[in-house]
C-alpha cells in the first residue's frame, strides 16, 4: 500500500472538527491524537443550548413557562441520559410549584434575542422568533437524526400533558421536589 492512497479528512463530529486520515481502499481510518480527546469527549451542552433544542423542535408551538421548566427537568434528568447528550447542570431545587432552577429563569431572561415571552391570561408563553428559530436548526443539524427525532417525539407527549399533567408525572417520580410545593396536594389529589 503506498502513501498516495490515504488521504486526510476533516469531519464535523459531535459539533467539533476531527482530522482524520482515510486509506482509500478502506482498510482503515486513524484519528490525528491531538483530535482525540475532541472525539472521545463528547460536547457539553450550554443551558442556552439546551432551550434551543427544546424549543427548536417543535418551533411553532409555544411552551408556558412552568411547562418549559419542567420539559428541562425531565430533559435533564431522564431524556439527556437517554439521547447521550451532556448538559450543564440546571441545578433545580425543590420550590412552590415543584423543581425549579434559577440557571434556567436567568438564561431565559437573556434570550431576548432569540426568543419571544408574552404574557397572556396571568400565564408566560415562551417560543423562539426567526433568529431564534435560525440558530435551533443549526444546533439541530449538528445531531443526529434519531435522537432529534427522539426529543421531538417526547416533548409532543411532555405538551400533551400539559402543566397538571406533566407536574403529576414530576411530582409521582421525583418526591423530593414537592417538600416546598404549594399545590401538591392538589396535583397529587389523595395518593
Amino acid at each position: 500500500m503506498s502513501s498516495r492512497n490515504i488521504r486526510k479528512v476533516k469531519k464535523n463530529i459531535n459539533g467539533r472538527e476531527i482530522h482524520m486520515e482515510v486509506c482509500d481502499e478502506g482498510e482503515f481510518t486513524t484519528v490525528n491524537p491531538k483530535c482525540y480527546d475532541k472525539l472521545t469527549k463528547g460536547k457539553r451542552y450550554s443551558v442556552k443550548e439546551m432551550i434551543l433544542l427544546l424549543l427548536g423542535v417543535d418551533a411553532e408551538i409555544p411552551l408556558k413557562r412552568l411547562l418549559l421548566m419542567k420539559e428541562a427537568f425531565l430533559f435533564e434528568k431522564e431524556l439527556s441520559y437517554e439521547l447521550e447528550l451532556d448538559f450543564e447542570s440546571l441545578q433545580f431545587i425543590p420550590y412552590k410549584y415543584g423543581p425549579y432552577s434559577k440557571i434556567l429563569d436567568e438564561t431565559l431572561d437573556s434570550m431576548d434575542d432569540l426568543l419571544t415571552i408574552e404574557y397572556s391570561a396571568g400565564k408566560y408563553e415562551i417560543k423562539l422568533n426567526e433568529k431564534g428559530k435560525i440558530e435551533a436548526e443549526k444546533l439541530i443539524e449538528t445531531l443526529p437524526d434519531d435522537k432529534i427525532n427522539k426529543l421531538k417525539f417526547t416533548r409532543i407527549g411532555w405538551d400533551q400533558w400539559g402543566n397538571k399533567g406533566i407536574l403529576k408525572r414530576v411530582y409521582t417520580d421525583y418526591p423530593v421536589y414537592t417538600v416546598n410545593s404549594e399545590i401538591r396536594d392538589d396535583v397529587l389529589g389523595d395518593e
